[in-house]
């Protein structure tokens, strides 16, 4: 069975989504179908990578890129490219991960092949639901795609609810957690890997490492984190926050740990490959993503990857309310969930963590138990097969 796989993230992007969708080629192809990848070329790294992958990997311009390149023109290149290879290889099925996917695979018509389509939290509420007008404009495509789709994958309830209340019928709607690889859950610390981070970002041995994984972009929650952190230091004085990603508020959010008070507290690590960010989960003492509902912007948080990661490797972590992190964070068991806007309740939760190493030790126990039995990559991968194999 022939399966195209189309995305606007893919490696050498960084991001969740960008590695789910390489967990899901991966899998298809290892479970014996002939799978090919359609995605934008982002730089040089991928004609070293490309090669190294199990399955075909065909590249758009760099014009189809995500996050640089402005609607229209992504998804019209995304269509043209898309038609082409629907055209070439004559697919059985066509996966639609990322919104730019769905907008193009939303114009495209007249072909047999079935349709599924994996939808984030901020699909459903910024274009389905919004009031902008561009954003409406766009949703159009969208809606068109999700009411003609064999199956919707939703990676949350919390996804699920906000496509339900869009008027996408409940029964196309199928929940698939993201899972984690056993290496990320089973392999060792790297100490020697940790030694030198310490030593790269001048952290001390006696300093506990509060940790954000996520692009600097807003609504992750990294500028309350930083609102918070004076409170914090009052009480607690030795940690450092460690802000790992790159985008388009990091400038902003060094001004904000400026005025604050707290610079010399706070680091910005930059992008970090795959491969290495393991060693990040390691270094830190808790992880922290405080995310929040943005109305302005029509922005809604689904269910990041880095939730999963961080409970995997035995991390506490505190959470934002919206999305799918309360599926996957028990309140007082393995974590927390904060109102993200709530700067009190955030550096309160902080603080009991730090403050009681056993609690934060027992919590970061039971999240990476929770994640072996119910979140595992293999199960996530049988989800999927099991929607993409049932052909007719």
């Amino acid at each position: 069975m022939k399966i195209l796989i189309y995305t606007h993230e893919f490696p050498p992007f960084l991001g969740g989504l960008s590695t789910t969708s390489y967990k899901i080629a991966k899998g298809a192809t290892k479970a014996g179908l002939d799978v090919t990848v359609l995605a934008p070329s982002y730089s040089g790294q991928e004609k070293k990578l490309d090669p190294v992958f199990s399955f075909r990997v065909v590249r758009m311009s760099g014009l189809s890129r995500n996050h640089g390149i402005p609607s229209p023109i992504k998804e019209a290149v995304g269509l043209v490219s898309l038609k082409k290879e629907v055209v070439r290889i004559n697919p059985h099925v066509v996966l639609l991960l990322t919104r730019e996917a769905q907008t193009a695979g939303g114009m495209l018509h007249g072909f047999p092949f079935k349709e599924v389509v994996r939808v984030a939290g901020y699909e459903a509420f910024r274009y389905l639901r919004g009031k902008k007008y561009f954003n409406k404009l766009l949703g159009i495509p969208i809606r068109r795609l999700y009411m003609r789709s064999s199956k919707i994958i939703s990676p949350s309830y919390a996804t699920k609810e906000l496509l339900e209340n869009a008027g996408i019928p409940g029964e196309k709607i199928q929940v698939i957690y993201n899972g984690v690889n056993e290496d990320m859950i089973s392999q060792n610390p790297n100490q020697e890997a940790i030694k030198k981070l310490k030593s790269k970002f001048n952290i001390n041995s006696n300093e506990k490492v509060i940790l954000t994984i996520s692009r600097l972009v807003p609504g992750k929650g990294q500028d309350h984190v930083l609102r918070a952190l004076p409170k914090v230091l009052k009480e607690y004085g030795d940690l450092k926050y460690l802000i790992v990603g790159e985008g388009r508020s990091e400038k902003e959010l060094k001004n904000l740990a400026d005025r604050q008070g707290i610079r010399s507290r706070v680091i910005f690590a930059g992008a970090v490959p795959n491969s290495e960010v393991i060693d990040y989960y390691d270094l830190s003492y808790l992880f922290i993503m405080p995310n929040r509902i943005l109305r302005d912007h029509e922005h809604i948080e689904g269910l990041p990857n880095v939730i999963f990661e961080a409970a995997s490797r035995g991390r506490p972590v505190i959470a934002g309310i919206p999305g799918g992190a309360k599926e996957i964070v028990v309140q007082g068991v393995t974590g927390y969930i904060v109102d993200g806007n709530d700067i009190d309740e955030i550096s309160s939760y902080a603080l009991d963590l730090l403050k009681d190493k056993r609690k934060a030790n027992d919590f970061g126990r039971k999240a990476k138990q929770r994640i072996a039995e119910q979140f595992s990559e293999e199960k996530m991968i049988k989800g999927y097969l099991d929607i993409l194999c049932n052909y007719n």
